[in-house]
């Protein structure tokens, strides 16, 4: 085979530059296996992904539900950057569970600036795993921190519980929503994404 030509076009389902790399990585494996790129194409184009890991929970009336296990600042940019490559149109409303106390005290300024992909942040109170309360932080300290350093679209909402609700009164056709921390967050995510999904909720353009 012309090491120049072209094999063909895979059209990855789960986005982001960590995901290309390790597409190409396969795809360069499969082929010095004597793999037929046919093959190869159809695999790697039927990966959905890992639990907790950009996992798609929803897509009606426009509106795609996903859930992601980041609870860093590094990792927080890391998905909404590959959200915002992915769908470089459309609306992407982050919601964010800080993880841990201690974390949030050491990083709400890292956290601040992390959501900069999300056209509208919504942070919940701190799941606190094994941890007691640390006085003065809360996920308001992160959200207030986001408002400070210029983002134009911030809401607290402090009970997570209320979070499809919030969900329902601000989601428009076309919107991303993604879920993300190491907490309980995702639970939340799905109740918003069987209203979708049972019809309960069609979004209109606010």
């Amino acid at each position: 085979m012309n090491d120049d030509a072209k094999l063909g076009v895979i059209t990855l389902k789960a986005p982001g530059d960590h995901n290309v790399k390790n597409a190409l990585a396969a795809v360069a494996t499969g082929l010095e296996l004597n793999i037929d790129f046919k093959l190869i194409k159809k695999g790697l184009e039927n990966y959905q992904g890992v639990f907790r890991r950009f996992q798609r929970k929803a897509e009606e009336h426009g509106v795609m539900v996903i859930d992601d296990y980041a609870h860093h600042p590094t990792e927080v940019q890391a998905t909404l950057n590959a959200a915002r490559k992915g769908w470089t149109d459309r609306r992407i409303i982050a919601v964010f569970q800080p993880h841990l106390y201690s974390r949030t005290q050491d990083l709400y300024k890292e956290f601040g600036l992390s959501f900069s992909d999300a056209e509208v942040l919504i942070i919940t109170d701190v799941y606190p795993s094994r941890e007691k309360p640390i006085e003065g932080v809360t996920g308001k300290l992160i959200s207030d921190t986001a408002e400070q350093y210029g983002h134009k679209n911030v809401i607290y909402v402090e009970d997570k519980n209320n979070v499809p609700d919030t969900l329902k009164e601000i989601v428009e056709p076309g919107d991303i929503v993604i879920t993300m921390g190491a907490g309980d967050i995702y639970k939340y995510g799905e109740s918003f994404a069987e209203i979708l999904n049972n019809g309960n909720f069609i979004p209109s353009k606010n």
